[in-house]
């Protein structure tokens, strides 16, 4: 009988990422934050840092853009923001509300956001790009190009990384 083994070497690029302070304004963090916020208010701590995490997971990941700005601001086929509550006004004006009364909800994602831009926690997910609250969903499914790997649930949120197939 024979098997067949996988064996995947992460470039260390993909691996245990932390910002590292390379990222650390306050800007960026704000930026972070307001993602955070949409994709992961309300979710532990824990949970944040690793949303946090797939956007400098991604900034150093060769399938997406290399720059903060241009990883938050990238789009779908469809014209929709990666990020998706980026789309939908109502989270705008919830983080916009949060952030004019300094809420414990924004206060938390900023918190969050700092740590990982400017401390360089740990990651939690060591390498996750992708996250979804389903699974499976597009976004941790293997696909022609990737192979999904190293699936760990934080939270309501299921967070991947991502290799070359």
């Amino acid at each position: 009988m024979y098997y067949i083994i996988r064996i995947w070497i992460l470039p260390a690029f993909v691996c245990s990422v932390h910002a590292s302070g390379q990222l650390c304004s306050e800007d960026n963090v704000q930026t972070v934050g307001r993602v955070v916020f949409g994709e992961a208010r309300g979710e532990p701590r824990e949970g944040q840092i690793a949303v946090a995490y797939s956007i400098v997971n991604r900034i150093k990941h060769e399938g997406y853009p290399n720059s903060l700005t241009a990883v938050v601001n990238q789009t779908t086929e469809t014209g929709g923001y990666q990020y998706h509550t980026l789309d939908l006004e109502s989270h705008t004006q919830a983080w916009n509300e949060a952030k004019v009364e300094q809420t414990l909800e924004y206060n938390n994602t900023i918190e969050a956001s700092r740590d990982v831009l400017c401390v360089g926690v740990k990651d939690p997910t060591t390498c996750a790009t992708d996250f979804c609250a389903l699974d499976p969903c597009p976004a941790t499914a293997s696909n022609p190009w990737w192979t999904t790997i190293n699936k760990i649930k934080i939270g309501n949120h299921y967070f991947v990384c991502r290799v070359p197939d």
